[in-house]
């Protein structure tokens, strides 16, 4: 059972991942009128989120980037069911894409029933759909005042809790995906700094033709290997770094490492 709260959106500096849970379907249908079908029948559960999105701990116009973000997601109809699993309906019901746009976009469907032994939640897959590097956000969201919670490995990730506001006929809330970087679709022409060798393998030296201020390296989940200052042209050494794809960021420019 849900109770209602104050309507507050949960914003977060960064949400936290989850798995992607056994009922993922590929190929899902965008959704057309902000409403995920097959659309609202019982008003009493009918659900209104405005979904944000948010990058170091504020609020993103998305329109302000060249790339579309969108919003995958899947919940269980009222009795708890899943479509397209366990000889159900082939009808993708309660699952699509919802494209973002602006500094926030309304969404509709019906509140998610309870799956067994679970709390009611929505499942969330998103990116930026033509990025270069971007974070892709796979987790799981849930309702605050959901008397299952206490007894799900949910109630350790308050900041996945959607606070509800009960409307005459449904529920209303708001919630902002907050991811740990979120970079523009190219690399930016302008920076006036460039490491090399790239791809790296033991060391890698920055130059630069101003003074550098903080340098940050992350790797492609967002965990930091570098961060301080370099004088120009001394080599990082990166011989104990995993294989992979970094970010380099310097005076809010940011340009991609490959170690191998």
């Amino acid at each position: 059972m849900l109770f209602a709260t104050p309507l507050i959106a949960q914003v977060n500096c960064v949400t936290t991942a989850d798995q992607l849970g056994p009922y993922f379907i590929a190929n899902a249908p965008l959704i057309t009128n902000d409403t995920l079908a097959p659309g609202i029948s019982d008003t009493s559960r009918a659900l209104q989120l405005t979904f944000y999105v948010s990058w170091n701990c504020d609020t993103v116009d998305l329109d302000t980037l060249s790339s579309t973000y969108m919003v995958e997601m899947w919940h269980a109809d009222a009795q708890g069911d899943y479509s397209n699993v366990d000889g159900n309906p082939n009808n993708f019901a309660y699952r699509g894409k919802l494209e973002l746009s602006g500094k926030a976009t309304v969404f509709h469907t019906e509140l998610p029933g309870i799956y067994p032994y679970r709390p009611s939640h929505i499942h969330i897959k998103s990116y930026l759909t033509d990025a270069w590097f971007t974070d892709t956000l796979v987790t799981q969201l849930y309702f605050e005042g959901d008397s299952l919670l206490q007894f799900d490995i949910a109630s350790s990730y308050p900041e996945r809790w959607i606070r509800l506001d009960t409307t005459a006929k449904g529920y209303m809330g708001g919630f902002a995906f907050g991811l740990q970087y979120i970079i523009g679709t190219a690399e930016e022409e302008k920076t006036t700094w460039t490491c090399f060798p790239n791809p790296a393998v033991d060391k890698v030296a920055i130059e630069s033709s101003s003074p550098f201020a903080q340098i940050q390296v992350m790797d492609a989940i967002g965990r930091v290997y570098y961060e301080g200052t370099l004088p120009d042209r001394q080599y990082l050494d990166i011989s104990e770094w995993p294989r992979g794809t970094y970010v380099v960021r310097i005076n809010e420019q940011s340009r991609l490492l490959l170690v191998r």
